[in-house]
């Protein structure tokens, strides 16, 4: 496990000078004003499930902002199906920028094959030209909603190799189908089912 760089228990957004920067509805960060915005990227995921009436893969809005070869990462998604659903998430309990997330931590290699990673290091590259060897990762996670999951990354260097499991956002974050009973008056969402073929 890696700390933020900011120490593990450290919560921003205590100084005056710090910049609030929204990720998505009233979920914020804040950074100091020495922290570079760069631009939107869309990062391109798909459920581990197969799901019909799903178009393609789901998108991740993505916007980074860097010091100093550090990067912070806000970005959020919706399920653009009403038939499935993110699972509640697990151990949301790590308090920051006013908000309680699921922290979760790994070291991923600059050269990574991972199919999410590699995205993330190519939209590093173009802002900084030359990456480090590698990045501890913390991601924090909040499930908004059933359809919405919140997250913001943290890319501090590092050396070494990478760990030996990069959950990708469809690991982490399993979708999961509402099972429906009709009626002439109404339609009632009874409860959700899990599917074998979900990856944890």
């Amino acid at each position: 496990m890696f700390p933020s760089i900011f120490g593990q228990d450290a919560v921003l957004g205590e100084s005056s000078d710090e910049e609030r920067k929204e990720v998505y509805g009233h979920i914020y960060i804040t950074l100091p004003p020495t922290y570079k915005a760069l631009g939107i990227a869309t990062i391109k995921w798909s459920p581990d499930v197969p799901i019909p009436d799903l178009k393609g893969p789901q998108e991740l809005t993505t916007t980074g902002y860097e010091y100093k070869g550090t990067f912070y990462l806000t970005q959020w998604t919706r399920l653009e199906t009403s038939k499935y659903y993110f699972e509640p998430l697990e151990n949301e309990t790590t308090e920051r920028w006013g908000t309680r997330w699921q922290r979760t931590t790994f070291t991923v290699p600059s050269n990574t094959d991972n199919q999410e990673y590699s995205q993330y290091m190519f939209y590093l590259r173009e802002d900084d030209g030359s990456l480090p060897e590698a990045y501890n990762v913390t991601v924090y996670a909040k499930r908004f909603s059933g359809r919405v999951i919140v997250r913001v990354l943290e890319f501090v260097p590092s050396t070494g190799a990478g760990s030996a499991f990069i959950p990708r956002f469809s690991q982490l974050y399993p979708v999961v189908p509402y099972r429906t009973v009709e009626n002439p008056d109404t339609q009632q969402i009874i409860m959700p089912q899990k599917t074998d073929a979900v990856s944890k």
